[in-house]
């Protein structure tokens, strides 16, 4: 028996009808500043062959509320008839390929959702939620619709929908065949798309006290498949829905015999926009319209508004912009304190109740991207990264740690000496290479850790011993201690008017803090100035490179020269910190070149940048001078490190 037939089945939805129509009317009437925005964006989309189109919701709010709801209450129902619409508003106007798809990515959802607030009633609506990306899998094709033929009467079924596993008719339409189960698939008749699974994570200002973060699968469809990448903070727009945990099971398990029945279902959300919510702080590139863009500070600029620029030029001339920049990022810590970025790794070693914890969370909740972890509570793997086996496909899948996570950020390491040695051990190469190797379960790869690590410790003893040098007051091993920038020391003297200044301020910051708080400048208007400052890669002109040298040497000479005989503190090491510093120093200040001193910009920009000989002088404070007592009666322990006098005293 041998018919060949096709067999389609049209439904009528009288909402989504509306719906419809509705949102075709909304894309041929609506006008922004006398300007039909979405007339233009979807030309511009087809000439950069993309298949995505953004559409801002509030439009539609204001426009029509009452779609604005429809499409919100019922986005799984309506969605594939917007989609239709969008290629028919796009025929009007350009020429589409056949078969071409087209799909609608809605942006600035007012409706905002916590990953624990999604449960079985938010299933089917338009949600927005805000988590940190832990986990990628690789894009695969996924069969969306399939398109069948019998094996038996050669009948077509087109459009079988495919819910996360392979689905074939339930039986033959076919009258005279009635073939429950042999069918096979017709490729070219079949719809298919590139399919992603990423794993977020609550962050951390959205944890409940005591709570443990919670996860969520989002499907990634289409174009925003590879948009976010692990540690990246997303903002993702779409709708829950619900899967089976395991392949080839009905989503009920359980024992028949007792009445024992378990509902084997996840919840997923399934997104149609993904935005990184800190991309637009990292360097590098960008993606606009599927075509690589370099950022730069033109293209940054783009971004901003007039009086953002306008904001962000007067820093660029402000005469005490460093110091203003770390008043403002530090309102409530004095006495010590500054914040490198970059590829610098810092280290703050000083007593207890000196604020270091607090420098870390500040950096943390200032920086576009940052991770904050504890040394004692963290293990080599948590730190690096671990290789785990997948609980879908049962293959080893690389999971990302801290530093991998804080890729183009900062890793804020709290407890650093409470760190096992081995654990130790695992992040040199992340520290010096800036990379992560790993060779375990037939994986071998080279991650990317580009990160700064700004790092938290206490003495040896509780208290900073003066007398003592730096590498004997800490618990690290000379790699370790190589490989920071800098170091800094906070030690709590005992003096009468220290004691009084401080407490009186911790009651006026109790008492009045609104008041006692006072910034030169926001937080947002700083994470402005850094997101254009960084995209400057300033260059060392020949007398910075010299002045440099020479200063390197002298270091050298003093380290080497002495009682202690000991170089391990100067090394090559530090004559790269000191070239990192001047370039950060210069990229503070918004310059092209390292400068050594201020007089050709005085008179040109009205700032004094002294790049070279401010971070000679950071260097040279990371460098504990050592409190010598008049005798010495420990002949045996010499110190490791000698008084080396400023570039001032050298003069």
């Amino acid at each position: 028996m041998t018919v060949n037939t096709e067999v389609e089945t049209f439904v009528h939805d009288d909402k989504a009808e509306l719906c419809k129509r509705l949102f075709l009317q909304f894309l041929n009437e609506f006008v922004e500043d006398g300007v039909q925005n979405y007339s233009t964006n979807i030309q511009e989309m087809i000439r950069h062959e993309r298949n995505s189109f953004a559409i801002n919701f509030s439009h539609i709010e204001m426009h029509n509320p009452d779609l604005a709801v429809l499409i919100i209450e019922h986005y799984y129902r309506v969605y594939p008839y917007l989609c239709r619409v969008l290629v028919d508003f796009a025929l009007e106007r350009v020429h589409l390929p056949q078969n071409k798809e087209l799909y609608v990515n809605f942006t600035h959802v007012t409706t905002n959702l916590k990953i624990r607030e999604l449960n079985g009633e938010k299933i089917g609506k338009l949600s927005k939620i805000v988590g940190q990306v832990v986990r990628t899998h690789p894009v695969h094709p996924e069969l969306v619709t399939g398109s069948f033929m019998c094996a038996e009467c050669q009948t077509i079924i087109k459009d079988i929908e495919q819910q996360f596993k392979y689905t074939q008719p339930s039986v033959c339409p076919n009258k005279l065949c009635n073939n429950p189960s042999k069918f096979i698939l017709i490729q070219h008749l079949s719809k298919f798309v590139d399919f992603q699974k990423v794993r977020i994570q609550e962050t951390q200002n959205e944890l409940p006290r005591g709570s443990i973060p919670r996860s969520l699968e989002v499907i990634l469809r289409g174009n925003i498949v590879e948009s976010a990448q692990p540690g990246d903070k997303c903002c993702a727009r779409a709708e829950p829905s619900k899967m089976k945990k395991k392949e080839g099971s009905d989503g009920v398990t359980g024992l028949k015999s007792l009445g024992v029945r378990e509902l084997n279902y996840k919840l997923a959300f399934l997104a149609c926009n993904v935005e990184s919510q800190n991309r637009k702080y990292t360097s590098g590139t960008s993606s606009t319209f599927g075509s690589e863009e370099e950022i730069t500070p033109e293209s940054v600029k783009k971004q901003m508004s007039e009086a953002e620029w306008h904001k962000i030029y007067d820093m660029t001339r402000d005469r005490n912009l460093y110091s203003n920049i770390c008043n403002s990022l530090f309102p409530t810590i004095h006495e010590e304190g500054t914040k490198l970025r970059g590829d610098l790794n810092v280290c703050i070693v000083g007593d207890p109740s000196t604020a270091k914890s607090q420098f870390l969370k500040h950096v943390e909740e200032v920086s576009p991207r940052a991770i904050y972890t504890s040394g004692k509570a963290s293990t080599a793997a948590g730190l690096t990264a671990a290789v785990v086996r997948d609980e879908d496909s049962h293959e080893f899948v690389i999971e990302a740690g801290a530093l991998m996570l804080a890729d183009n950020g900062i890793c804020c390491i709290d407890e650093f000496d409470k760190m096992e040695w081995k654990d130790q051990v695992a992040i040199h190469e992340a520290m010096e290479q800036q990379t992560i190797t790993i060779t375990k379960a037939g994986i071998k790869a080279t991650l990317n850790a580009r990160a700064s690590i700004l790092a938290a410790a206490n003495p040896v003893n509780g208290c900073y011993d003066k007398s003592r040098s730096l590498k004997q007051n800490v618990n690290f091993s000379a790699p370790i201690m190589s490989r920071f920038d800098l170091f800094f020391v906070l030690v709590d003297d005992c003096d009468e008017v220290t004691d009084f200044a401080i407490a009186r301020r911790i009651v006026d910051l109790h008492t009045y803090f609104s008041e006692s708080v006072s910034k030169m400048y926001s937080t947002d208007e700083i994470r402005r100035y850094i997101t254009f400052a960084r995209q400057f890669k300033p260059t060392i002109l020949p007398e910075s490179m010299e002045y440099i040298t020479e200063q390197y040497k002298r270091l050298r000479l003093k380290d080497s020269c002495g009682a202690a005989k000991n170089s391990w503190r100067i090394t090559v090491r530090q004559l790269e910190s000191l070239i990192r510093l001047s370039e950060a120093m210069a990229r503070v200040y918004c310059q092209d070149e390292v400068l050594i001193n201020d007089s050709y910009f005085y008179f040109k920009l009205r700032v004094q940048p002294k790049h070279v000989k401010e971070a000679l002088r950071l260097l040279e404070r990371s460098i504990v001078r050592i409190e010598q007592s008049d005798i010495n009666l420990d002949q045996e322990t010499q110190p490791d490190s000698q008084i080396i006098p400023s570039s001032n005293d050298m003069e």
